[in-house]
């Protein structure tokens, strides 16, 4: 009987065997690879359509301010730590939600600042009054209305307009009516009728929007007719050469009240640091008439040539209501057309009590 050895059949050698497990063990670590940068990838795209979905948005802002918003939001406003009190403790009496979002809307920020001047009225907190002005200023400074006026249609009703008829001369008209076709303005009963401008001449009007945001429009004069309650009107065509203009350091308030003025002797006693200004006001009064205010001056009206850099003392109603005191100097002395002088003053010597209640004014907070 025959006998046959069988040798088994080597189909390569251990080389390439290594080979083939090696490239299938690749194969399966490139598709767990790629599986796994699918899910990253479809994770990652959930994540990013929840952050930005109107509910997320929702609930970001809804949430209550943090230590971190407050400190983001001193940050970015260059807050000094008094402002940054004041504002921790306007989010904590009003629970203000996420105050990085809050302090975009002008109106809801305005009735918190004014609710909390109150507060610190009723306890008689000048201080803490001055601190809240100044971190109305900043926040206000930052976040200002972002979309600007380009077109006069979009001017709201009641919005007040000043015209310069003449060197020194400042007319305030009120729009009464905006239309498609155009805008209707009262005409106060200071202007006479040959310092209006004649129908279709080219005018230049300053106004200002509720954040203190001031324009000037350039647009064209219609017609002039009769209004109510006696009051003539100016029409104008609408415009859309509108620009803004650069805001005032210091906001001010129109008030055209009388008020008394006296010159004034300056003394000094001691020196280097303990030395001290005294402003010594003469006993002789001038009438006057305060034209405008702001914290840092104001605008009053003479019959005298006063000439400028000289000091004066002014005993007037700042708020309108009642009267207070301060010292200025005279940066600028303007002739009117009519032979009055307007005496542009910024004040040297002011207590913080007055200039709360000259910015109160200006904001609108003792209505």
């Amino acid at each position: 009987m025959t006998n046959f050895n069988f040798f088994p059949l080597q189909t390569g050698s251990p080389l390439q065997a290594r080979l083939e497990v090696n490239v299938f063990s690749i194969i399966i670590i490139l598709v767990a690879i790629f599986f796994l940068l699918a899910i990253i990838y479809i994770v990652s795209k959930s994540i990013t359509s929840y952050l930005n979905s109107s509910a997320y948005l929702e609930k970001k802002k809804n949430r209550p301010t943090s230590v971190k918003d407050l400190n983001e939001l001193a940050a970015l406003c260059s807050l000094v730590k008094e402002e940054k009190d004041v504002l921790a403790l306007i989010c904590k009496n009003h629970r203000t939600p996420n105050i990085k979002y809050t302090v975009r809307d002008y109106q809801t920020m305005y009735t918190l600042f004014k609710e909390q001047f109150h507060a610190f009225d009723a306890s008689k907190d000048e201080t803490s009054k001055q601190h809240l002005f100044s971190l109305q200023k900043k926040i206000f400074k930052v976040y200002r209305q972002q979309a600007l006026i380009k077109n006069s249609k979009n001017i709201t009703v009641n919005t007040v307009f000043t015209l310069t008829v003449a060197k020194g001369f400042h007319h305030k008209l009120t729009l009464v009516e905006n239309n498609s076709e155009a805008m209707i303005l009262t005409i106060p009963p200071t202007i006479k009728s040959d310092e209006l401008p004649k129908p279709l001449e080219k005018v230049n009007l300053i106004f200002e929007l509720d954040d203190g945001t001031p324009y000037n429009v350039e647009t064209r004069i219609v017609r002039y007719q009769p209004g109510k309650e006696g009051k003539n009107q100016m029409v104008i065509v609408h415009s859309d050469k509108i620009s803004p203009l650069q805001k005032r350091e210091q906001e001010r308030a129109e008030l055209n009240l009388p008020c008394k003025f006296h010159s004034v002797k300056v003394s000094v006693e001691g020196n280097g640091k303990k030395e001290k200004i005294n402003y010594i006001p003469s006993e002789k009064s001038y009438e006057g008439i305060l034209e405008d205010i702001s914290t840092g001056g104001c605008r009053l009206v003479a019959t005298l040539p006063i000439k400028a850099e000289q000091n004066i003392f002014i005993d007037g109603p700042f708020n309108g209501k009642q009267n207070d005191q301060a010292v200025g100097t005279i940066v600028r002395t303007t002739k009117r057309s009519d032979g009055i002088y307007i005496l542009h003053i910024r004040f040297l010597k002011i207590a913080v009590k007055v200039t709360n209640r000259i910015q109160a004014m200006v904001c609108k907070f003792d209505d």
